[in-house]
């Protein structure tokens, strides 16, 4: 049976918040974002899909998927030992990537991974690590050791995960904001026969 290191607090997946219609009386609502609109406290989290098949692995397979909870990103993993012998040693790595993603604490699997056994593991992340850009911007390279050996695997971080949750900029923050874009890197095009509804 498989150890879940996730507590039983923290539900699994966190679905957006449905959020009402709310009409716009111009450029103004950029700045009122929260009037009339519910805040979500999660965003979508995408079914985990399985990164590293046992086939590549010597009988590791590790599923996953990416997640932002309370504040925090996470790298939600299940580890499978589809092997005939024993795991243990489990360290991750992370590649240089886009964003400086790292892990914020060793990985979190402190038995040995049986035959048969599959182990919950939810890893904390963080934004502080070296920056290479990649291609897709948002890939990033994974090496997992354990006893038997080093794997290599990568995918796709989705970009929400990255977004916090409060998402509002006050008005002289945004404006500021935008007057220290340099001139260069404004583009400007008049949209002709554009008709606005109030």
């Amino acid at each position: 049976v498989g150890q879940n290191f996730i507590p039983s607090s923290v539900p699994n997946t966190f679905a957006p918040s449905p959020t009402p219609a709310v009409l716009s009386s111009g450029l103004n609502d950029l700045f009122e974002l929260s009037t009339g609109m519910a805040i979500t406290t999660g965003g979508y989290v995408t079914p985990k899909s399985i990164w590293l098949p046992a086939v590549k692995a010597k009988g590791l397979e590790i599923s996953g998927t990416f997640s932002r909870r309370q504040g925090q990103m996470y790298m939600d993993m299940t580890f499978t030992n589809k092997a005939l012998q024993h795991m243990t040693d489990f360290a991750i790595q992370f590649n240089k990537n886009s964003f400086g993603v790292i892990p914020t604490t060793p990985l979190p699997i402190h038995t040995p991974l049986m035959p048969s056994q599959s182990i919950e593991v939810s890893l904390p992340l963080n934004t502080i690590g070296p920056v290479m850009k990649m291609d897709p911007l948002n890939n990033l390279q994974v090496a997992v050791k354990n006893n038997i050996d080093v794997f290599y695997f990568s995918g796709l971080i989705p970009l929400n995960i990255f977004f916090v949750e409060d998402g509002k900029m006050e008005r002289q923050v945004f404006l500021a904001t935008w007057k220290d874009i340099p001139n260069e890197n404004e583009l400007q095009y008049q949209i002709k026969e554009c008709h606005l509804n109030a």
